[in-house]
This record gives structure tokens, sequence and C-alpha cells, in this order.
């Protein structure tokens, strides 16, 4: 790695060497000028961040590819790539992955996830007094170079580095890296002198956590065995859903519109401003020990990777969205005990559920045995009571305003299969006995479209996941042991036909077969791309595409 001191040095440098630029598999050309191209640049003209949002490389790999172009390197300590812790659970024996409350709040720099913590560091900005020195949240940083020795101290170089700067003896035990879990109380508690994120090993190496002559293994949480356990499950919730769907927020913290400026400020996410490029021209000092003191200064307190964008990062495509109360847990699981005016059990609850980008109304669609059905209000700013309750359950009136009309033939053999549109505006239900599923408005609870395809009775219906106001797949099962794919247009709220819209004979996009017996349950992937479907002794998967 070459480090020059002048960029007109590095123009020269690249005019000499060959047109490589800087790797084709990023989406850039090989040109000299992409050689020079600054990381906002490097950024803008990838393809990376496509190709993130369609799942076509992984989370690890972004995060690498945001490092690489953000100036961070395995070269460099002072500017070592940067993760995120992801996880806060290091105590159970077993971790859920589908569990939210096992996951942290990327929304947040990890200074600001406990609240207490975070108010000090608020009041320290606030009653900031002093000229010379813009005001911070943090003084120390993230990322320093003691920190990515201390992650790695176990392994070589990193050992032999630590002992050269320690002048050959070991630090305090208390102060090495020792426990897992320790490491992230101390992280999220610790002070305000510690406020450090991973590195990529956590993710790859297990090498980091063996012992040595001199130290002893880490402690890993309960649910890691042993170190390759612990990489190989760590690994798995960095891909998890969990994290693609708020990973986007933790990189406008650390690349994006707030890691500074006000949008900084209102995040509680300010650093120390010489750890900040640009904030200060190195060369305009002609003092040489006040410039040697301000590299030492800058290197002890850790340096902010290049800033990317100052546009808000798009999230990624996932089937899950972020909810604020999605990452705290509560003391009393049950928050709130919902009371019905009717003997009728609930066989059906459907969340319909806006982006928090969005002036989108989140609704909750509740239906019982007699085909009653209310839609309730997701009130997410008061934690104990979530739901504001439909008000026709709130009048005086005994009369039921919500009902699904001309469910007579509704088959008595299989239990009622339901799926709610995201918008929450319409309700498909089966089984009928005309082998039809059908399409029912919540304003009148009227039909409004009757759809046939099967031969025998539908029993089992489901919908990929989407956005409000987005087109999704509509798959049906039936008793025929076949299973037919179906396109909901959002903008006319209709089954749609194949290649054409035709609301009164819709065909179906796909038919698959190869089952034996009656389907039983069904589940929908519009971005894996994939059908799974279950009968009374087999499960098949097929594509959205050809069906295959």
């Amino acid at each position: 790695m070459f480090a020059f001191s002048e960029y007109e040095t590095v123009k020269k440098v690249v005019r000499y060497l060959p047109a490589v630029g800087v790797g084709v598999k990023y989406g850039i050309s090989q040109s000299r000028r992409a050689s020079l191209m600054t990381p906002k640049q490097l950024f803008a003209s990838s393809n990376m961040t496509q190709r993130w949002q369609k799942r076509e490389i992984s989370n690890f790999e972004y995060i690498m590819f945001l490092n690489t172009i953000a100036g961070r390197t395995y070269q460099d300590l002072n500017q070592y790539p940067v993760f995120p812790w992801i996880l806060t659970n290091y105590e159970s024996k077993d971790l859920d992955l589908s569990q939210p409350t096992n996951f942290r709040d990327l929304s947040k720099p990890i200074g600001a996830l406990n609240s207490e913590r975070r108010e000090e560091f608020i009041e320290r900005f606030n009653s900031w007094d002093n000229n010379q020195v813009p005001a911070f949240h943090y003084g120390t940083h993230y990322s320093t170079a003691a920190f990515t020795l201390s992650w790695l101290i176990r392994i070589q170089p990193f050992f032999s580095i630590y002992l050269s700067i320690q002048d050959g003896n070991m630090e305090d035990r208390s102060r090495l890296f020792t426990s897992i879990r320790d490491s992230w109380i101390s992280s999220l508690i610790g002070g305000q002198q510690n406020v450090k994120e991973l590195i990529p090993e956590f993710f790859f190496l297990p090498q980091i956590f063996h012992g040595n002559n001199l130290l002893k293994n880490v402690k890993l949480p309960p649910w890691a065995d042993t170190p390759e356990s612990f990489i190989r499950i760590h690994r798995m919730a960095l891909e998890s859903d969990l994290v693609s769907c708020q990973l986007h927020q933790w990189i406008d913290l650390i690349f994006g519109y707030k890691q500074r400026g006000p949008e900084a400020v209102r995040a509680v996410n300010v650093f120390y401003y010489l750890t900040y490029e640009g904030n200060i021209d190195l060369s305009t000092i002609a003092d040489t020990s006040i410039r040697e003191a301000i590299e030492t200064q800058i290197r002890h307190f850790g340096q902010t990777p290049s800033q990317l964008t100052t546009d808000p990062h798009p999230p990624r495509s996932s089937a899950l969205h972020v909810s604020p109360l999605m990452f705290s847990s509560s003391l009393d699981e049950l928050c709130m005990n919902l009371k019905f005016p009717f003997n009728a059990p609930i066989v059906h609850v459907a969340a319909c559920t806006g982006s928090l980008s969005s002036n989108d109304i989140s609704l909750i669609v509740t239906i019982n045995q007699h085909q009653q059905y209310f839609l309730h209000k997701w009130n997410p700013k008061d934690p104990t009571n979530p739901l504001i309750m439909d008000a026709g359950l709130q009048s005086n009136s005994n009369t039921v305003k919500r009902q699904l009309v001309d469910t007579n033939d509704l088959c008595c053999s299989y239990p009622c299969n339901y799926v709610v549109t995201m918008d929450a505006k319409y309700i498909i239900l089966c089984p009928f006995y005309d082998n039809s599923f059908r399409v029912y408005s919540t304003e009148t609870g009227k039909i409004t479209q009757i759809v046939y395809g099967h031969k025998s009775v539908v029993t089992c219906i489901a919908r990929s996941e989407c956005n409000i106001a987005s087109d999704f797949y509509i798959v049906s099962g039936s008793q025929d042991c076949s299973v037919l794919l179906w396109t909901w247009n959002a903008k006319y709220s209709q089954i749609e036909g194949n290649g054409s819209f035709n609301s009164s004979n819709p065909l179906p996009k796909l038919t698959l077969c190869g089952h034996q017996s009656a389907i039983t349950s069904l589940l929908i992937s519009a971005e894996l791309g994939i059908i799974v479907s279950s009968s009374l002794n087999k499960i098949l998967i097929h594509t959205t595409t050809q069906g295959e």
C-alpha cells in the first residue's frame, strides 16, 4: 500500500500505471479516471447498492465494499474496516434469530443505545463551552488502532505489535478482550470512553477467540459451544432479515448523511472534530511540533470513514419493516388484552404495516369465526396501549358493522383461509363449494371478485411480501393437488390474469403440479422467487418465474 502526501503526486503515479481502475466487480469501468475518483464518486458510480438491494450480494460483502471505498483497509490499524454489533443476547443458552429483541437497534449509534448514557452525551454536547473546539458527543471513537489490536491480540502479527506498543509488557487483564458478553456490556453502558464497534473478523475468523501462550480463550456466549460455532451463528445473524431490514440506518450513521452536520446532532452521532476527514489541513501548519502533535492525536482518537453520500441510504428489499418497538424488550410480555363483545373466536390476525418513512397508517385486521372483521390502528407511540381498537367495537351499539357477506356456500370440510392486502382494503377468502376463492372489500364487506381456476375445493391461499400500493403474488392450493400462481394488481385492486387484466375470468400465471394429495399449506416469497407447498406426505419448492 502506498500513501502519498499530495494529490498531485497520486495523479502522476496513476498516469504511469495500467488503466485498472478500482475493480470491475464494483461495476466501475477500468480507467485512470476511475482510479482518481473520490469515495463519493465511487459510491455513486458503482452498482453495488442495487446489487445489495436485490440480494445479489450479502450484507458482509456490501459492508466491506463501503469500508473499502471509504478508505478503510486491513493494512492500516488506524483505519481498519468497521462492522456493527448486531446482537444483544449473549446470555441465553439458545439464540432465536427470529426474535427482534435479540438484535440491536441499528438506527442508533452504539453510544445512544442506553437511554441514560445517551442523555449524558446530549448534555455534554449542549453544555459544551469551548470556542476552539466544536461541540461533540463522543471524545473517543468506535474504531481506533488500540481497539483493533485488542480484538486481534490472540493472533499474529497483532500480538507482537501489541507487545511492542506496551514495551513488551501485558496490560492488566481486566482491560483485555476476554469475554464477548463483557465487551458488549462495556460498549453499551461502559461510561463515556467506550463506544467501539466490531471488526470483520468477528464474522469469519474463529482464531481471534482461541487462546495463546499468554492469553486464555475468549469466553463465548452460552449459545456458542466453540469459536467456530460462534462465527457460524454470528454470520447467520448478520445475513438475517432482522439485520437486512435496518442495516441501511447503520450505514447512514457510519458512511452516510447522519455522519456529520445537523443530522448527526439529531442522531447523537457527533465525534471529536479531528476524527473527520477535511476538518484540518495539516499542510498549512508550519510548526512541526504542533503538526506532529495533531497527527498523534488523530491516531489516538480514531478516524471517521469518508462520507459516501449526503442522502438517506435506500433500504434492502425485505419482507420485514422496522418497527420502533421491535428491538425493545418489555418487562411484562403481555402489554395489552383485547376484549371483543362476542363469543366467536378470532381465527385470523393480519398486520398491515406501513413504511416508517411514509405517512401510511398501520392497521391490524382481526377476523372471527363468524366472518366478522375489525380494523385496529397500530399505535407505536404508546407501548402500554399499542392498538387502538376498531371504532365499531368501541360504540355502544350491539350491531356488527363489519361482516363478510355471501359466505353461505363456504366449504365446511376445510378451515377458512384468509389473505389481507397490505393496505387492509381487501380480504381474500377460501374455501367455497364452487371451487373458487373470493375477494371482499373491507369497506363494504361485499364481494368484488370471484376467481376460478381449480377443479376442486381451494384448501389454502397465501400472498407474497409487499409494500403498500405494490403488486404482489397470490398462490392458491386445492384438493385437486395443484398449486396456482396469480398476480394482484394494486392499481385496480383485482386479481390479474396471465399477461392481461381480466377481472371477470383471470387466468393463473403458473400451474404447478407434483403433489398426490390435497395441498395443506403454502408459502411464497417474491423476494426469493420461490413457492413452498405441502401436502400429506410431500413438500415441494417451485420458482415463481418458470415453475421449475
